[in-house]
């Protein structure tokens, strides 16, 4: 075998494992209890976890939400949480960590979800929020819909900000607070 053959050969080699290695790359995370979040996560400079879901803040959400286009919100957090406001549209499914008796975030009721919202789970973006920077339930639940259950980290979105994030900017803007139904629930609109 000639030199040029073998330098060929390890080309190809080199361009085959550079186009596959993303789709075969799964980063491994552990769920965090409250607060635990990495620090510099926390960072609005910081747009991508490191198993590849998009974080959002505020304005990404806002965008979202005026586009209202192929996006499932899903409020990770307790149902009395929940029932005092969330997004616009927003589905409840709890989920604290991984074996936890209260979570109704599994894979099948997320597929209910998507299905129940008229949208595809090949296209469809899912974002998961909770309440807050802080708050572990929807950073979880980023990470186990992509590790555990195989949906592709570019359409599963951890909005950071949270449902408290987004209130506040609606409530701090005449612009926004006159078209708060684009962006909160009637339970939110009701304590603006």
């Amino acid at each position: 075998m000639s030199l040029q053959h073998v330098k060929k050969i390890l080309f190809s080699i080199i361009c085959i494992s550079l186009f596959f290695a993303p789709m075969l790359q799964t980063v491994s995370a552990q769920d965090v209890n409250k607060g635990e979040i990495p620090e510099e996560y926390l960072s609005p400079d910081y747009t991508k976890l490191p198993w590849g879901s998009p974080v959002w803040d505020e304005d990404e959400a806002i965008k979202a939400l005026k586009k209202n286009e192929n996006i499932l919100w899903v409020d990770t957090r307790p149902e009395s949480f929940f029932k005092t406001g969330t997004v616009s549209g927003a589905v409840l499914l709890v989920y604290h960590k991984k074996g936890v008796a209260e979570n109704t975030l599994t894979e099948a009721s997320l597929e209910k979800a998507i299905a129940d919202a008229g949208l595809s789970k090949d296209t469809v973006t899912v974002v998961f929020f909770c309440q807050g920077p802080q708050c572990h339930m929807s950073y979880n639940a980023t990470q186990v819909a992509i590790n555990d259950w195989g949906y592709s980290p570019e359409k599963i979105v951890w909005f950071r900000a949270g449902y408290p994030g987004l209130f506040q900017m609606v409530k701090d803007s005449p612009k926004l607070k006159r078209k708060a139904k684009k962006y909160l629930s009637q339970e939110g609109i009701n304590r603006l």
